[in-house]
């Protein structure tokens, strides 16, 4: 059964990464927190929900667009079973220990009823300890198949689509064209586990000729000696899994500064975060999406309405275009708050159960967890970046929506990926 609930809400928001800007002594932590929760109304009357994600650092940009995801999402869904959505925000910086201490306060301190907002460095630290913790985490940001396969858990639930949901698009595109097929291949990223797993998915696509990869460390800025190689190896097609921030800007725009963009098509592995098209400008029109994990522009032909009512909510609060990753957090975000709905009840094993059950209106259409496991039964979107005729929610660039892969194409039976939950 489909359900969804469309009234007007707001949150109540503690955000802890915001609050303590200097360092400051555990006990004063302590007392900050306690002070700023005493100010606000009683977990009694609101539902206490844990965002953890980056809000500084280098993962900062998209730590903005998951917060503001969910900032939405509170706001198209409005009450839960009655009360108020209370968000207690927590600095994860991308660190994988500080994102253990920190799930571990709102779990143990602030008694949240679930936790959004991982990416995949806090959803690796995480995983093993969430039966010791027992709260349920949704993430929509988060690579690492086996998380979703042979290492799925009780309370981990994921939305976005996966490394290996994500190569049927690639061979999707391979086929397509235009001239794919015939390209010689280069991977070229960051220096960390998830692009070294897009770079091997690549080379278990048949038929696709692949001349090389080289990865950069996570601080770079200078991207010509790695152009260079690209060049050198005469790719024609570049496999860029680049770190979501100015890392990603810096490449695109040094790329077409230094001729790559001349000879060779560049391709988002999992698309381009939105703010991130719109500061590239002209040249993210050399990209095509390999498979996004959302697109604003779904908004002309989502079937429940949905997407164009987020677009619209995220830019009256934001003034800026739904990204990539703010719309993925907000479809965690909804399919979290009904479950607690279909629950009726905070209790997290019940919340577990009902976000095994939930079947939810998102902006990426009517969406639920696959039978018997964790992963979203999520599309992807294939699609070149296209200069628009009329800037639309203050966007000028964007992903021109070609072809949207059901996740009957990507997507195997639980048990046949290795989760057994029973």
């Amino acid at each position: 059964m489909l359900t969804t609930r469309r009234q007007p809400g707001s949150a109540v928001i503690i955000d802890v990464s915001r609050t303590i800007t200097r360092p400051i002594t555990a006990a004063a932590a302590g007392l900050s927190v306690a002070l700023a929760a005493s100010c606000l109304p009683a977990s009694a009357q609101s539902i206490d929900i844990g965002v953890l994600t980056a809000r500084s650092g280098p993962g900062a940009p998209v730590g903005e667009e998951i917060y503001t995801g969910i900032q939405a999402a509170v706001a198209i869904y409005g009450p839960v079973v009655g009360k108020q959505i209370r968000l207690i925000v927590e600095d994860s910086a991308w660190n994988s220990e500080l994102a253990v201490t920190k799930a571990t306060k709102l779990v143990q301190q602030d008694h949240v009823v679930a936790i959004l907002g991982t990416s995949t460095v806090e959803s690796l630290a995480l995983l093993p300890l969430l039966d010791r913790l027992r709260v349920p985490v949704v993430t929509s940001n988060s690579g690492g198949a086996a998380m979703t396969r042979d290492k799925c858990n009780k309370w981990f639930f994921r939305t976005n689509p996966e490394e290996v949901m994500s190569e049927t698009s690639l061979k999707e595109l391979f086929a397509r064209g235009p001239g794919l097929d015939k390209a010689t291949w280069f991977t070229v990223g960051n220096d960390y586990g998830w692009s070294r797993m897009v770079g091997e998915s690549a080379k278990r696509v048949p038929g696709l000729k692949y001349a090389g990869e080289t990865y950069a460390q996570l601080d770079t800025t200078d991207w010509a000696p790695y152009i260079a190689q690209i060049q050198k190896a005469g790719a024609t097609a570049v496999l860029m899994p680049v770190t979501f921030g100015v890392q990603l800007v810096d490449f695109v725009r040094q790329a077409t500064q230094f001729g790559l963009t001349k000879n060779a098509v560049l391709v988002a592995p999992i698309g381009l975060p939105d703010w991130a098209v719109n500061e590239i400008g002209e040249p993210v029109t050399h990209v095509v999406s390999m498979g996004s994990w959302a697109a604003w522009g779904y908004e002309d032909t989502e079937p429940t309405g949905t997407a164009r009512k987020f677009n619209q909510i995220y830019y009256q609060q934001q003034k800026r275009v739904a990204g990539m990753q703010a719309i993925q957090a907000g479809t965690a975000a909804l399919m979290l708050f009904d479950a607690i709905s279909k629950a009726g009840s905070t209790e997290r094993s019940a919340v577990v159960k009902g976000l095994e059950q939930v079947n939810t209106a998102t902006p990426l259409g009517a969406l639920r967890f696959q039978p018997g496991g964790r992963q979203a039964e999520s599309p992807l979107f294939l699609g070149s970046y296209v200069h628009l005729e009329k800037p639309l929610y203050a966007a000028e660039y964007a992903q021109k929506v070609e072809e949207v892969i059901p996740s009957s194409k990507s997507l195997i039976p639980a048990k046949d990926a290795g989760c057994h939950l029973d």
